[in-house]
């Protein structure tokens, strides 16, 4: 038999509700259709019945959902060997249930001293006794319902930021893909970087040369590199958006990724700009326009074509030094995104860390 009573307290905003044979918490998922964020902390979930966390899936399809939980069963310290075990099949069955991997939009994480309930959208909010399980509706549980977006942001923005900084995200193993995302990214940048460099440095000194300096008699940069270096700082922005910035929990990860230097860079290589001239610079090309536009008698060609060689190496040496200051600048900002990188693998790292304290056994 089941039975659910509303004492209204305040009148369209706080109910007092009571329930036995029901979930405490109906109305909230009334309003998972509704909502854009989800978000629910509860002691336990249900051992074998996924009703409820069917919900949650389903409703990523147009909501943020976030779950913390304790893991019953797990404690910090076990005395003797069938606690371990208890423990240990308890966190393996909570963190495959709760596995974010591949669900979009879902975050989890556990809290080993929660003992709270809070069931919550955008609309309507539940504080009480009820976990968030299928076998709270077989309990006399009881709770306050509150309603309205003004309300309910108070909860969120007061509340629920304390549940979450005390809880450990749990991201499954994506973390691994990320590792490797953010390496596979850097070699790329420090590949094409290297090439360039290679082309506009050169190392001096006397005995030993090694001292790097910008090469400025003898620069060279191929257009195609310079557009190959564009293309991996583009897929670069694409790839940390849906990569981290679009992940539940990651997208602190995207903003330590050195963007503004992006941006830099672009500027200093477009159309036009000291460096693209020099990188669309054709020694031969020019200097072949120059013989072209002049008229020339065949014993007179070995002169102008020297003359219009000259002219060529001239300008390109031009063209070296007007790009000098802007190539030192495009290398500066090209470091401050590798240590970018280094910072947000450093997070990562931080994250699998935590992580992997959640299984204590």
């Amino acid at each position: 038999m089941s039975d659910i009573t509303i004492i209204p307290l305040i009148p369209g905003q706080i109910d007092i509700v009571t329930s036995k044979g029901e979930y405490n918490f109906q109305e909230v998922l009334d309003d998972f259709p509704n909502a854009e964020s989800i978000f629910v902390t509860t002691y336990n979930i249900s051992a074998r019945r996924k009703d409820l966390i069917r919900e949650l899936e389903d409703a990523t399809a147009h909501a943020e959902v976030h779950i913390i939980t304790n893991i019953p069963d797990r404690y910090e310290t076990y005395y003797g060997s069938g606690p371990r075990e208890r423990a240990s099949e308890s966190i393996e069955r909570y963190t495959q249930r709760l596995d974010p991997t591949n669900i979009e939009n879902f975050a989890t994480s556990f809290n080993f001293s929660n003992h709270s309930k809070v069931i919550m959208t955008d609309n309507i909010a539940y504080i009480g006794s009820a976990n968030y399980s299928e076998e709270s509706k077989q309990s006399r549980e009881s709770g306050f319902l509150i309603r309205g977006q003004a309300l309910v942001s108070v909860i969120r923005e007061n509340l629920v930021p304390i549940l979450i900084g005390e809880s450990i995200p749990y991201f499954g193993s994506m973390l691994d893909d990320k590792k490797i995302l953010l390496a596979f990214l850097l070699s790329k940048l420090e590949g094409i970087s290297s090439t360039i460099r290679d082309g506009l440095f050169t190392f001096v000194g006397h005995p030993r040369e090694d001292q790097e300096v910008y090469n400025v008699h003898d620069s060279y940069l191929r257009e195609r590199d310079l557009d190959t270096l564009l293309e991996v700082l583009s897929e670069i922005e694409s790839e940390i958006d849906t990569g981290f910035r679009d992940v539940a929990g990651l997208a602190h990860i995207a903003d330590l990724i050195d963007f503004e230097s992006i941006n830099q860079i672009h500027e200093l290589c477009n159309y036009n700009t000291p460096i693209h001239e020099l990188a669309e610079f054709d020694s031969v090309e020019y200097a072949s326009d120059i013989l072209s536009k002049q008229m020339v008698h065949n014993e007179d060609m070995d002169d102008a074509s020297q003359d219009a060689v000259d002219r060529a190496s001239e300008h390109h040496y031009d063209l070296s030094v007007a790009a000098e200051e802007p190539v030192n600048e495009l290398f500066e900002y090209l470091e401050k995104v590798k240590l970018s990188f280094q910072a947000a693998m450093d997070e990562v790292i931080r994250l699998e860390d935590q992580q992997s304290r959640i299984d204590n056994t």
